[in-house]
């Protein structure tokens, strides 16, 4: 990492009256959507690329299945919305199930929870219309309440304000967002 940079997220900087935290800056925004009632085992989740696991039959109680339209795909031990048009991160929004708050992989569930995560250095800012997709969709298809920052998320419209701070904050900086300037920075 730079000396001149800043590494800690409890950090803050000051971008035209807006306030933009440092891990997000570098790191990128996250959105928990936590299980109300029921939880999803692996099979329900793998779903949301629009078929089953053949390993890990669904519960059927869940409707990731008809959230195909969102383009997620298994990505390591992750799910992902790909990128396919090499402008920016090769993904593009990651999704991780969760036990407690942590991100689990290899688990057969069932997951407390599930993680939403979004780098803004990393995409161009065109992008933040399908993220605010995925959240829409989330919380209006499944049992879930949605927290970002430790609060509960009134709207996506709070997740795209955060993301157009930092996409302004690196602006400042003449750093574009999801340029190959921008994928380079080492933090």
């Amino acid at each position: 990492m730079s000396d001149d940079l800043c590494s800690s997220a409890d950090v803050w900087f000051e971008n035209w009256g807006a306030e933009v935290r440092d891990g997000e800056a570098f790191e990128g925004l996250s959105i928990d959507f936590q299980f109300r009632d029921a939880k999803p085992t692996f099979g329900d989740l793998f779903e949301i690329v629009g078929f089953q696991n053949p390993n890990f039959p669904p519960t059927g109680r869940f409707a990731f299945r008809g959230m195909q339209d969102l383009h997620f795909t298994q990505v390591d031990d992750y799910f992902g919305v790909r990128n396919a048009s090499g402008e920016g991160d090769d993904v593009i929004i990651w999704l991780y199930p969760l036990s407690g708050s942590e991100a689990v992989h290899h688990h057969p569930g069932p997951f407390d929870a599930i993680r939403l995560h979004y780098n803004v250095l990393r995409n161009p800012a065109r992008r933040l219309s399908h993220l605010r997709l995925c959240i829409e969709t989330l919380i209006r298809v499944l049992p879930v309440k949605a927290t970002f920052r430790g609060a509960e998320l009134e709207s996506s419209s709070q997740i795209i304000e955060a993301a157009e701070q930092i996409t302004e904050h690196w602006r400042s900086k003449n750093i574009v967002v999801g340029s190959n300037e921008a994928l380079e920075i080492d933090y």
